[in-house]
């Protein structure tokens, strides 16, 4: 599909904020850190929100549960129907795959995740940092956009904590040989349903 049906099909063109979450301890690279998960979860859910996860670290679970909202794991076979739980989520937490993607390929995908939402819901996308020319979250974008939802939010979630005013990742995530980075953030995509008072 040409690239102006694609803008056509979603909200409008325009400027989406740009916020940075510190981390207090490092991370693995390319994972959503438990302080940000927990940030994610209390800034875009109210108390017995549902929230609903696809991938990523079993500590979701955990930070929904401390925060007193019910939480449910989905497989990507799941993302279209809605059994083992009852009523829409407040939140999705999505692990997109890091492979560069076709928006076409993806928007079965952000349909269904569009589905479980409750009118003023929200999809927050993971994408670990991309080192090729082409970058998986614009089509995450392009699809999500498609699928009816509003891109309302980047946050770069950092994995590596902020020491003497520097960036300072541990030894053993740095650059190996054949590398020219390193490593310290993770993209979070955030995108609202239509409706509800928290659009």
């Amino acid at each position: 599909m040409p690239a102006q049906h694609w803008a056509e099909l979603g909200d409008p063109a325009r400027l989406v904020p740009l916020t940075v979450w510190t981390t207090p301890t490092p991370t693995q690279p390319g994972l959503l850190p438990p302080a940000a998960a927990a940030r994610a979860i209390a800034t875009f859910t109210s108390s017995e929100d549902l929230v609903l996860t696809v991938g990523g670290p079993a500590g979701l679970a955990d930070a929904a549960s401390y925060l007193q909202r019910r939480h449910h794991a989905l497989d990507t076979a799941e993302t279209t129907s809605r059994t083992g739980w009852s009523g829409p989520a407040g939140l999705v937490i999505d692990h997109p795959t890091p492979t560069p993607t076709a928006p076409t390929t993806l928007l079965p995908r952000f349909v269904g995740l569009a589905a479980q939402l409750r009118p003023g819901g929200f999809l927050l996308t993971v994408h670990p940092p991309a080192s090729g020319p082409l970058d998986p979250l614009a089509a995450t974008i392009a699809a999500a956009r498609a699928a009816g939802l509003r891109y309302l939010q980047h946050i770069v979630a950092l994995t590596t904590p902020i020491s003497s005013g520097a960036l300072t990742p541990p030894p053993a995530s740095r650059t190996t040989a054949g590398q020219f980075l390193t490593a310290v953030h993770v993209d979070l995509a955030v995108f609202t349903t239509p409706g509800g008072h928290r659009a």
